[in-house]
């Protein structure tokens, strides 16, 4: 699955209430998050925009070009960051079709700067995009593809699909599945933070947030073992590591006698410094 993140140029332009980029910073903090998410190594996707967009009236009597080299109102520190991520970014062609949303391999998420006519301008809204791209998907390979793009503080323990090839009725429970590495990616290591004495507290609240049962499973343990790849910096140098967690706790999706679960373990500091959710398998019981 490849996703095309394409500006809404006509989002800078300015208008009676937003009439130029001083008053607009916030809105630029907002478009610098999204790009620094497509950005992630686990995303790594450029934000593509045509070559209009020098030419929108930031300001009035005052183009985006101008703006961007020192004309009109707004701060050097916003001029030289929108300068810097525009440069590194994909420069298309005026009557390139973007039209391309209902493609099964190919999808269009449109950014605005600021809320403008269906374009997502956070990062929590532009999320949201890619993970409602993601319930969309059918097949379970394509799904396993694009989902670290979507949960990007979430790290996936290694052959993870060889078990999701597994789960009966993959294409109905997309969504189910989707909504559940949502919650984790977006609470587990706060809550784990919060509540590392008292796990039963953060697995309760886990479980209302997602209105599914979590829940710890130590008569297992032995079989909810995983193993995760990660890279440990030696003397300047990446080096690839495995580690094996034990990932006993586990949500139970659809019902509480679903066959159909996601085991994880909440962080671990030897992986991106516990600050990624470890997600064990997704798919049956294991034993």
């Amino acid at each position: 699955m490849q996703v095309i993140n394409a500006l809404i140029e006509q989002s800078f332009e300015y208008t009676a209430k937003k009439e130029n980029l001083a008053i607009r910073r916030d809105e630029i903090g907002d478009l610098m998050e999204i790009i620094a998410y497509c950005q992630d190594d686990a995303v790594k996707e450029p934000l593509e925009y045509r070559e209009t967009l020098w030419d929108i009236c930031v300001e009035e009597g005052i183009t985006f070009t101008d703006w961007l080299y020192g004309g009109g109102a707004g701060s050097d520190d916003d001029r030289r960051r929108l300068l810097e991520a525009l440069s590194k970014k994909g420069l298309v062609e005026s009557d390139r079709d973007w039209s391309v949303h209902g493609t099964s391999k190919l999808k269009k998420i449109n950014i605005a700067l600021g809320g403008f006519q269906a374009g997502a301008s956070t990062v929590k809204e532009y999320v949201q995009e890619r993970r409602e791209i993601l319930s969309s998907i059918k097949k379970v390979m394509d799904y396993e593809a694009f989902m670290q793009s979507c949960f990007i503080n979430s790290r996936f323990a290694k052959g993870i699909l060889s078990e999701m090839k597994h789960i009966s009725n993959f294409s109905d429970n997309t969504k189910e599945i989707t909504k559940a590495l949502g919650v984790l990616n977006d609470y587990a290591v706060k809550l784990y933070q919060q509540y590392s004495n008292r796990l039963e507290e953060a697995m309760r609240i886990l479980s209302a947030k997602l209105q599914r049962e979590c829940a710890p499973d130590p008569k297992h343990s032995e079989e909810l073992i995983f193993t995760f790849t990660y890279s440990e910096n030696v003397e300047g140098d990446k080096v690839p590591r495995t580690k094996d967690i034990e990932c006993s706790p586990h949500l139970k999706l659809l019902h509480p006698g679903s066959n159909l679960r996601i085991y994880f373990y909440w962080c671990d500091d030897a992986i991106e410094g516990g600050k990624k959710v470890l997600v064990g398998r997704i798919g049956r019981h294991p034993y």
